[in-house]
């Protein structure tokens, strides 16, 4: 487990004084604390090492478990006095993790499970917003949920771009394995977008309506309103991409069985040409005479006669396209 303690120092352009490596009662005495803003992160806690943190700031034991389990659906649910939200986060290679908060009077505390959520570069955006952070915890809050959607948007924009690069190739007719491969794989990646983002709608929704509710923090609505238009962005553009790498995967089948087809074509009247002189040599290669037999002429006819039924039906399949 990994402990980092920031304070919000409105003063100066750090934003953060920041201690790493902090010890856990010095990080439960400093969300205790009476007055300024702090957050405290920690990483991938065990339940023994988070033991600490749930009795100094007396968690509820559903929110724990929910905090410290991997597989957990989004939410967003009040305990008490204390606000707990969790969520999915996702970086553009794919690659997941779990955030959880814990909002409290004068402090924020993020359970972190996984590296995927970059803690250090979004401290350096988030002071790019100081002056909200006098809001206190759900203006932290908001700009922690308004860096996770942007890793979701990131990340449908890397699949997009994928799909497209797909299309691009969709009608090359010796690409049609590659284009299955890959979208069967955009099929998977996006069915797991679909289960992250979409319960992200529910969550920023509720954190929405409890700052349209607050009088004191009407400064913030315009900021929450933001970050509810993006998650419903990505859902929806999520929802796109499914529908897409659906469509594209129909077309390839489409045209798989189209050349499938066409050479089932090509290869039936070539077969239905080569079966004339078949049939014509046979016929006169009996043990027995027949019109030109042992004659010059003889030879002649069935040549001919081969050249004509097959070039017959050679321009037959040809006007059909068949060849």
């Amino acid at each position: 487990m990994d402990v980092t303690i920031r304070t919000f120092v409105g003063d100066t352009d750090a934003c953060f004084d920041v201690v790493h490596h902090a010890a856990t009662e010095d990080a439960t005495r400093a969300l205790a604390a009476p007055s300024g803003l702090i957050w405290v992160d920690v990483l991938d806690p065990t339940e023994a090492e988070f033991a600490p943190f749930v009795e100094a700031m007396r968690l509820d034991k559903l929110a724990v478990e929910d905090a410290l389990t991997v597989h957990e659906r989004p939410k967003s649910l009040r305990y008490g006095e204390i606000m707990f939200v969790t969520a999915y986060t996702i970086a553009e290679d794919g690659a997941t993790s779990r955030l959880s908060l814990f909002l409290f009077e004068h402090g924020v505390l993020t359970v972190r499970l996984g590296h995927g959520f970059p803690v250090d570069d979004v401290a350096e955006n988030i002071s790019d917003n100081a002056d909200l952070l006098q809001y206190g915890p759900k203006s932290l809050e908001l700009m922690l949920l308004d860096a996770v959607v942007d890793g979701y948007t990131a990340r449908i924009t890397a699949v997009d771009e994928r799909l497209d690069d797909v299309e691009s190739i969709l009608f090359d007719g010796r690409s049609s394995d590659r284009v299955s491969q890959t979208t069967f794989d955009l099929h998977k990646q996006v069915g797991d977008l679909r289960r992250i983002v979409l319960p992200m709608r529910d969550v920023v929704g509720s954190v929405l309506r409890r700052v349209s509710a607050a009088p004191d923090l009407h400064e913030l609505l315009p900021y929450a309103e933001d970050v509810y238009d993006h998650t419903m962005r990505a859902a929806d553009w999520t929802e796109g991409l499914r529908d897409n790498v659906e469509s594209v995967r129909s077309t390839n089948l489409a045209l798989v069985d189209n050349q499938l087809n066409t050479v089932m074509k090509k290869l039936t009247s070539w077969a239905a040409i080569i079966a004339v002189p078949t049939a014509i040599t046979g016929y006169f290669g009996q043990n027995v005479p027949y019109p030109g037999f042992g004659k010059e002429w003889g030879f002649w006819l069935s040549l001919l006669t081969m050249i004509a039924l097959a070039g017959g039906l050679y321009a037959a399949f040809k006007r059909r396209g068949w060849l």
